[in-house]
């Protein structure tokens, strides 16, 4: 029996990658993340060898946004980068935002294993294995053609790369991939407001205490209408903001 393709929710994220190395160690955390951001993404769970091509190829046209997660051994499978190709032409026709994710594998390694012409070191931990799927492929010169066509467009683009001295944990490097979607989709990024608005506040709430409620209920006390209190609780509570700013977003580092 056919399977049937569900319609997919708006503003889904299909996530392209290699399931077996990558599903424990990085995507499910990935996955957690733009879901509690409130943001639809479809995964591949199955992956089973008779599953049709053509419900991920469907799954990938609804989607507005694809994260194609470059790794070691990406090119282990033909499903991927089949996906790529898919992913490559909505791309083109301005339908899909891909965003390429490098995990644990170079930049430059996954650009130059999309070489037809086999220039520079094509033995890199990318380049090898897709060097040896388009030769287990020779009988299929265009489908391989298609997959250095979309390695060679997807990487052009700009991305995510986890070998960057930035990030320490995979918790950040996740973080910026969720605020890049978010970013894509017209989501605000936070909930947080500007330092100049939380500032206005500060300012109200304080003028309202030292001029209204302070005088009913303590007379005595003139010290609530100096400027040493002003400032003084205007500083604290930007303080707090700058300490929130900083830290709503991080996780504690893996143990």
């Amino acid at each position: 029996m056919d399977e049937q393709v569900q319609e997919p929710l708006s503003d889904q994220v299909f996530i392209n990658f290699r399931g077996d190395e990558l599903r424990e160690i990085f995507v499910n955390h990935l996955e957690l993340q733009l879901r509690n951001a409130g943001i639809n993404v479809f995964i591949d769970t199955k992956e089973q060898k008779g599953r049709r091509l053509q419900y991920l190829f469907t799954r990938i046209k609804k989607s507005k946004i694809a994260l194609a997660i470059f790794s070691k051994r990406y090119c282990e499978s033909k499903w991927c980068l089949d996906e790529l190709v898919t992913m490559n032409e909505q791309m083109k026709e301005k339908k899909l935002v891909v965003i390429p994710i490098f995990y644990n594998v170079r930049s430059d390694d996954v650009k130059r294993a999309a070489n037809p012409d086999g220039e520079g070191n094509l033995d890199g931990e990318f380049s090898l294995p897709f060097k040896q799927l388009k030769q287990n492929h020779a009988g299929e010169p265009e489908r391989v053609e298609g997959w250095e066509r979309a390695l060679r467009s997807v990487t052009k683009r700009i991305g995510f790369s986890r070998s960057n001295s930035k990030y320490k944990h995979d918790t950040d490097f996740v973080l910026d991939i969720v605020k890049e979607v978010k970013k894509q989709l017209n989501i605000p990024t936070d909930n947080s407001w500007s330092a100049i608005g939380v500032a206005f506040l500060a300012i109200t709430i304080n003028l309202i205490f030292s001029f209204f409620i302070a005088p009913k209920y303590l007379p005595d006390q003139k010290f609530f209408q100096t400027p040493e209190w002003f400032i003084g609780t205007l500083a604290v509570v930007l303080a707090s903001w700058f300490w929130y700013k900083n830290n709503q977003n991080k996780a504690p580092p893996p143990s």
